[in-house]
């Protein structure tokens, strides 16, 4: 999958071993059980398992060769489950909350995590590792790294429009919130105007991806059509969603950026 320039709580992390990520993984039908233990970050609540897991970044076979494994007491752990047709999602954004890749890494018979990457920019990235245990509780711990190269164009500029053209095609978000219960609905039509069949992306109708400037970040799903994605969010915070459909066999990512 191709990278996005210019959705889940977490901390700060440095790279090398780190401390588990605070985040929710959110359906608007059904989805994995999340654990039983709670993580606080910017006033909002967020659950996931038990395990003392953490990530680091492990030495590659190539300079494209992104590698990291998932530790448990300082152990490899393999202990994975299936979310959404894979055992692990990679979720790579830089710190400015742009150059977006939503990756699926593959896993060598040491347990070492592996995915050719190359990044279209340089400066610090996070790195989100997307996962269940055998028992379907979630994890979601990150580390940081730093590319090489040009940065370009740097800093988080935002865009509260709600409508974009993106491969061809016209795509509406409308967000409507309750509470602390936030709404996405979306609507994309061809370039005829003609409204498109979204087909299954692993194994839903769509996936969106939010993240806060402080790199906090929520994974929500849509299971039907037309695609909604509802998941809680945190009072005044800023997210940066990237939400992905599969139209015509092809995965069609658009960015929109909402505030509460």
């Amino acid at each position: 999958m191709k990278n996005v320039a210019p959705l889940l709580l977490i901390g700060v992390l440095l790279l090398g071993a780190c401390a588990p990520t605070s985040l929710q993984h959110s359906m608007n039908s059904g989805g994995h059980r999340s654990g039983s233990n709670a993580s606080i970050g910017e006033g909002h609540v967020m659950e996931q398992g038990t395990r003392n897991l953490t990530v680091q970044e492990e030495k590659g076979a190539s300079s494209s060769d992104l590698a990291f494994s998932v530790r448990e007491n300082g152990d490899v752990f393999t202990h994975y489950g299936v979310s959404h047709t894979k055992e692990m999602h990679f979720v790579i954004i830089r710190d400015d909350l742009q150059h977006f890749s939503h990756l699926h890494p593959t896993r060598d018979s040491q347990g070492i995590w592996h995915i050719d990457f190359k990044s279209e920019a340089g400066g610090t990235h996070w790195l989100y590792a997307d996962f269940v245990d055998s028992e379907g509780d979630s994890y979601y711990p990150r580390f940081q790294k730093t590319f090489a190269g040009d940065k370009g164009q740097y800093g988080l500029v935002k865009d509260f429009s709600t409508s974009k053209t993106v491969d061809g095609y016209h795509i509406t978000m409308k967000p409507s919130l309750n509470g602390n219960s936030a709404t996405f609905a979306y609507e994309v039509t061809d370039a005829k105007d003609n409204p498109v069949k979204f087909e299954d992306y692993l194994g839903a109708k769509g996936h969106s991806i939010l993240l806060t400037p402080s790199g906090n970040i929520i994974h929500a799903h849509a299971e039907d059509v037309p695609p909604v994605f509802e998941t809680n969010v945190m009072t005044g915070s800023f997210y940066r969603m990237f939400t992905q459909f599969q139209i015509n066999g092809k995965v069609v990512t658009v960015p929109f950026d909402w505030q509460l």
